[in-house]
């Protein structure tokens, strides 16, 4: 049995992993899929340091927080929702695990080893059952999609409103799929790359290049609601220009953890920001209840799959830009010859 072990400064390696039984209160799922993440892509190339500075000396981090598989003792197939809090806080009694201060973040931290693995241990409530006829592969894109569907919980849109949603990765075009559930008028995915464009157009959504909607002077308000799944300046100062004075921006994305905020026109406007993270234990299910209806066809999502024997590859194809996969799938019982 292995795992991908991260030492930390990008030393990734596949190793073999400890064949102790789950500890008391933890169930083993096999791993069926587990998606890359440019979280843990950013983290092994450097751009920050989120998956080093969670490592003491001589520590080993499992990454990988998307998660599907089968649960060894039932063989139930299951989504895994890796962000669980402590249990006993007042955020957690609220249902927003998502902020407790002691949660846990499977595959984040050592002491919660993720899915880049034959198998991962969690605690029975992070278990979500895949509803029948759903392929485990899907029930890997439950994370990231929720994720998405949070910020657009969080944005609200409303029937009659306009919502532009900015970057077409899978956490954006999780946030527009989410969004146009609540009935608004129009939901815009922004997204400069054109396979990404026709990517959304496949799964119904409408899609544009930056430029086009943006242009010299910003969208000019033109948008009741933006939600920015990227965050680099330029994408931040497009959205505050996209919505009204006074109008909302929701920021899930993280491209580094300090980025220059045009203060004058925000203040200007008096635009409300607001941060998403992750999301809750209802969200989650919602997602999962939502894959289970089939009411999209996410396979066009999986661009790419790898086994032990390529793993390391892609995070070094990521890193290099020679893979731009929306979601590339770790399965550690992948037949080399099948991808």
């Amino acid at each position: 049995m292995q795992q991908l072990s991260y030492r930390g400064g990008g030393d990734l390696a596949i190793e073999p992993a400890d064949p102790a039984p789950p500890a008391p209160g933890l169930v083993r799922v096999l791993v069926h899929s587990t998606g890359l993440c440019t979280s843990d892509v950013y983290g092994y190339a450097g751009v920050n340091d989120r998956r080093d500075v969670v490592l003491g000396p001589g520590e080993v981090l499992v990454m990988g927080h998307e998660i599907s598989g089968h649960v060894e003792a039932t063989g139930q197939p299951v989504a895994v929702n890796p962000i669980y809090g402590c249990g006993a806080c007042a955020r957690c009694a609220a249902g927003d695990e998502n902020l407790c201060a002691r949660r846990t973040v499977v595959g984040c931290a050592p002491a919660a080893p993720g899915g880049y693995a034959d198998w991962v241990d969690v605690p029975p409530r992070a278990l979500h059952p895949l509803p029948a006829g759903v392929s485990p592969e899907w029930g890997a894109l439950a994370e990231p999609l929720a994720v998405g569907a949070h910020g657009a919980r969080l944005a609200a849109p409303r029937a009659g409103d306009r919502v532009l949603v900015v970057g077409g990765g899978i956490i954006g075009l999780g946030a527009a799929l989410a969004a146009r559930r609540r009935g608004p008028d129009q939901v815009l995915v922004l997204e400069p790359n054109p396979r990404r464009r026709a990517l959304a157009g496949r799964l119904g959504l409408e899609a544009a290049a930056p430029e086009d909607v943006l242009g010299a002077a910003g969208a000019d308000g033109t948008f009741d609601v933006a939600i920015d799944c990227v965050a680099r300046p330029e994408t931040l100062d497009g959205a505050i220009s996209a919505v009204p004075p006074r109008g909302l921006v929701v920021l899930v994305g993280i491209w580094a953890d300090h980025v220059p905020l045009d203060v004058s026109a925000l203040v200007g406007r008096e635009t409300r920001l607001a941060g998403s993270y992750g999301y809750d234990g209802a969200d989650f299910a919602d997602v999962v209840a939502w894959i289970g209806r089939g009411e999209a066809d996410l396979g066009a999502l999986i661009e790419h799959r790898v086994g032990f024997d390529g793993l390391v590859g892609a995070f070094e194809a990521y890193k290099n830009r020679e893979l731009d996969a929306v979601r590339t799938l770790f399965q550690p019982r992948l037949d080399p010859t099948e991808d």
